[in-house]
């Protein structure tokens, strides 16, 4: 398959996850990966649906690729992931100038498009959904697109939670789980090539093996991974629904500092009659019997959650409520998102009764809320030397280093600045935290 081919990638870390299959699948079978889009033969774009904002980002790239395809050599235009998925029966009547449209299915099928646009007949219904959702064991056709010390492991795919303000079921289908044996081989490569963080991801970690035949869980599939290698690196687990979250999980982080003791937890409310409305099938109480369990057996761990506010019918009282639950002081970091209606998700079928200023100034008030609770739980790290995953140069000035601690997940948390010693990239050093700020930490590296 003598062909030059862009790949872009859009959203969420499960879709960098899809695109980097995509990438390996392409390489092994002839195709060479450029990053200029005007001097390739094929552009595909990895897109997002998940939301309006995500979709009219998406439309842009599509868009801005569309005009691209008519510069330089002939090109074919192929478009993936959700936003085909969620548009199948209006993305190609709205652009023509889309060759192939594929959703979310086995993406072991691009080879097939790409050869049909090398051959200029399309053969195939990639968006037949017939093949979509399958369980995809791909341990060892991925191209990895993120710096060399850091990588993400997908175990499922799918998400069966059916939160009544998400699509990702309608998008990604059931939850799959992985084979352990699959995920353990893929986890072994990714270790010998010499990654040092290893960050598992799914929409719903906690489930992992809720589905399968065999009697496996997440405990069992982490169990499996720390007895791969005893080599120098992290676990981190992202994406855990908090229903089914293994406590025991919990000790593991204490005994074993491979597994981090970070938990990433959505917990989206904290009001019973939100949490309801919103189909999450755990109450209040159950919420803080959960993070008192984290608490009391490891009392070095770091809670990061989201929230969701403008929920319609959320009240003055439950957002009272739930800053409250903020202002308790639990979480190293969280996110705020404002509702977003969309057509394809169960509460579409309620009143968008709170109004968009009303959501933007609750989220403003809850994250004003955590930025004081994060600032000073990092003032109390001042003195402490820690272990840091050096990354590189901070991406706003050459003079300072950057890296993560334990306590700090790639892309969505702070990050660990060091002024003063000396570093190798990709390589764990000890650093000495001299200040503090919301979100940053600053250290030097100690011997």
């Amino acid at each position: 398959m003598n062909v030059k081919i862009y790949l872009e990638n859009l959203g969420c870390a499960k879709n960098r996850v899809d695109s980097e299959i995509m990438l390996g699948v392409l390489a092994k079978n002839g195709a060479e990966i450029v990053s200029d889009a005007e001097a390739s033969e094929i552009l595909i774009i990895n897109t997002c649906g998940f939301i309006a904002s995500a979709v009219n980002e998406s439309l842009d790239r599509v868009l801005t690729l569309s005009k691209i395809k008519e510069i330089g050599p002939p090109k074919k235009l192929i478009v993936v992931g959700c936003l085909s998925e969620r548009y199948r029966e209006d993305l190609k009547k709205e652009i023509p100038e889309i060759d192939i449209l594929m959703g979310t299915s086995d993406y072991s099928m691009i080879v097939d498009a790409v050869k049909d646009c090398q051959r200029k007949t399309i053969t195939k219904n990639y968006l037949d959904k017939s093949v979509l959702y399958s369980n995809r064991n791909y341990e060892s056709e991925r191209l990895l697109t993120t710096k060399h010390h850091y990588a993400y492991l997908k175990i499922a795919e799918g998400c069966s939670n059916m939160c009544s303000f998400c699509n990702i079921p309608k998008l990604r289908g059931r939850y799959q789980s992985r084979s352990i044996e699959s995920v353990e081989k893929e986890f072994s490569q990714i270790i010998q090539n010499g990654v040092k963080e290893i960050n598992l991801i799914s929409q719903d970690c906690s489930s992992y093996g809720r589905d399968l035949k065999e009697d496996v869980s997440l405990m069992d599939l982490v169990d499996r991974l720390l007895e791969v290698n005893s080599e120098e690196f992290w676990i981190r687990i992202f994406y855990t629904y908090p229903n089914h979250y293994p406590v025991d999980l919990f000790k593991m982080m204490r005994e074993d500092s491979r597994l981090v003791p970070y938990i990433d937890i959505p917990f989206q409310h904290i009001s019973d009659p939100v949490l309801k409305s919103m189909n999450r099938r755990i109450t209040e109480v159950e919420i803080e019997n959960l993070i008192n369990d984290a608490i009391t057996i490891n009392g070095d761990i770091a809670i990061r959650t989201t929230f969701l506010v403008g929920f319609p019918n959320e009240t003055e009282k439950d957002f009272q409520r739930l800053l409250a639950f903020v202002n308790k002081g639990y979480f190293q970091h969280i996110g705020v998102f404002e509702y977003s209606h969309e057509d394809n998700i169960k509460s579409y079928q309620m009143d968008d009764n709170v109004p968009a200023e009303l959501k933007a100034e609750r989220k403003k008030i809850l994250m004003e809320a955590q930025q004081r609770i994060s600032l000073k739980k990092n003032q109390a790290k001042i003195g402490q030397i820690q272990k840091v995953l050096v990354e590189g140069f901070y991406d706003e000035t050459d003079l300072l280093v950057q890296g993560r601690n334990q306590y700090q997940g790639v892309d969505v948390d702070g990050v660990v600045l060091i002024n003063e010693g000396g570093t190798i990239n990709g390589e764990f050093c000890n650093v000495e935290i001299i200040e503090a700020h919301p979100y940053d930490l600053i250290g030097k590296v100690v011997l």
